[in-house]
């Protein structure tokens, strides 16, 4: 490599590992260098991680956010951070490739699924085993839902995400109006 580029990069990043405290161009460059080799590892491993999170995923999130900060303040090396956020990434891709593809493996690293009201009856060996009490369920029920009262579920889920999943029992028709005009009957139903 040229004696100018060194000298460039040094000048800019404040080499790959300072000697020295950086200076605030040098975090930034730094920091940008980093967010856009942040952004294309992420997009190239894995999209998931930036939609509904499991515990891996949001594991992986944590500790990239913490690899990827050394490289910025400069306590790691530039690309150290980034060669270690590609490793990470990968084995995150790898882990959820053989969750895909492998039930064991998938229960191993991700969790299980529990039925926490079945036909509108609260589970409750399966709440407490997922550590929600009532009032949560509740809460759930009305923000996923939009159920406010527990016999008109048909299933809730605590999904592997956390997340809990509802499904509410089928509307039953009502009579509303039966009437009888020139040997015509009519049924008004309302269903909801």
């Amino acid at each position: 490599m040229s004696e100018w580029l060194v000298h460039l990069l040094r000048t800019t990043f404040g080499g790959d590992i300072p000697d020295a405290p950086l200076a605030w161009t040098q975090i930034a460059a730094r920091g940008a260098v980093i967010y856009v080799a942040g952004l294309l590892l992420v997009r190239l491993g894995k999209s998931r991680l930036l939609g509904r999170s499991t515990p891996l995923d949001i594991i992986l999130a944590f500790v990239l956010g913490s690899v990827l900060s050394r490289g910025i303040n400069g306590s790691a090396a530039l690309s150290g951070s980034v060669v270690a956020a590609a490793t990470l990434i990968s084995l995150h891709w790898i882990f959820t490739e053989l969750a895909c593809r492998s039930h064991w493996w998938g229960r191993l690293i991700k969790g299980n699924s529990h039925v926490l009201v079945e036909n509108g009856k609260i589970l409750w060996q399966n709440m407490r085993r997922s550590h929600i009490s009532r009032n949560d369920l509740e809460e759930e029920l009305r923000l996923n839902a939009n159920v406010a009262d527990i016999g008109d579920v048909q299933i809730a889920v605590k999904e592997r995400s956390g997340e809990v999943g509802v499904v509410k029992k089928p509307a039953k028709p009502t009579v509303v109006d039966v009437a009888v005009r020139d040997g015509v009957q009519t049924i008004r139903i309302l269903i909801e």
